[in-house]
């Protein structure tokens, strides 16, 4: 007999599946339409797919490409890095001290990007860094360091202390242990982490559209925006510059993406034990 509750649940994701593939299904269909075609008809398939659009965006969206990893790649592993290296201290360091700064970094998580815009800006004009790439990859540090250091802390957490306690016993340094006993045992949640970072930079607008004002330096994700006029809207165009923009997160998240569902499925059983 068919559980009823097995039904709903089966159904309810089925709804929730439908409707995340609605904006992909229009992005992809609508890049190969004229503009026309994407305006009047967006939700039906082109009658010939035609490429143009594709090679004509890129062509023009390939120093947006070239600058997001410029920016992004470092940011990713350095956040990464030093988010787990506080996560060990935090881990380590059992005082009240610790937990203040730990409760500021979760904190710090949850900040808006708008509401530091301001001082965002102020900073990065006194360290004359306004308008560059050092500047970009500052600020994503400022906002993204934290969010790693919170999403390693949750990951360590649920590594068995035997195995710390048993290499400082042998003499080892705090160092060797974080190089060499806990980013092994925690490989699932640095990678889990770094993919998160990786998709939040590559796809945030806010912090490059308030930093950055010279066209050539401008990421994919701000690069897109210029098929937005204020007379009017290139739809298939759009469609095709946001296609070129998603397609770096989205293959590396098919690439790499059981190894972000295997550290979740590790911090759960972790959690569980």
């Amino acid at each position: 007999m068919v559980n009823a509750r097995s039904v709903i649940h089966q159904v309810v994701l089925a709804i929730i599946i439908v409707l995340w593939l609605v904006p992909l299904y229009a992005m992809v269909v609508n890049s190969f339409k004229t503009t026309l075609a994407a305006e009047t008809t967006p939700v039906l398939l082109p009658s010939g797919f035609d490429v143009s659009n594709i090679v004509t965006v890129a062509e023009s969206l390939v120093y947006g490409l070239i600058n997001s990893a410029i920016v992004v790649l470092p940011v990713v592993a350095i956040s990464t890095f030093l988010g787990a290296l506080a996560a060990f201290g935090f881990y380590r360091l059992k005082h009240w001290l610790s937990d203040l700064l730990f409760t500021l970094v979760a904190i710090g998580t949850f900040i808006p990007y708008e509401v530091a815009a301001v001082p965002l800006v102020k900073i990065m004009v006194s360290l004359g860094l306004f308008n560059s790439y050092g500047g970009l990859i500052l600020a994503y540090l400022i906002f993204f360091i934290p969010t790693g250091a919170l999403l390693m802390s949750i990951f360590i957490s649920v590594i068995p202390k035997d195995y710390i306690e048993m290499a400082y016993i042998d003499g080892a340094s705090d160092f060797t242990v974080f190089l060499r006993i806990l980013l092994p045992l925690a490989m699932p949640g640095v990678i889990a982490t770094a993919i998160y970072i990786l998709i939040m930079a590559w796809n945030n607008f806010f912090i490059p559209l308030v930093l950055v004002e010279s066209p050539s330096l401008r990421p994919i994700a701000l690069a897109v925006q210029k098929y937005i006029g204020g007379y009017g809207v290139l739809y298939n165009e759009t469609y095709a510059g946001s296609l070129i923009a998603a397609i770096v997160p989205l293959v590396i998240f098919i690439f790499l993406g059981r190894y972000f569902v295997r550290g979740l499925l590790a911090l759960g059983a972790g959690a569980k034990g």
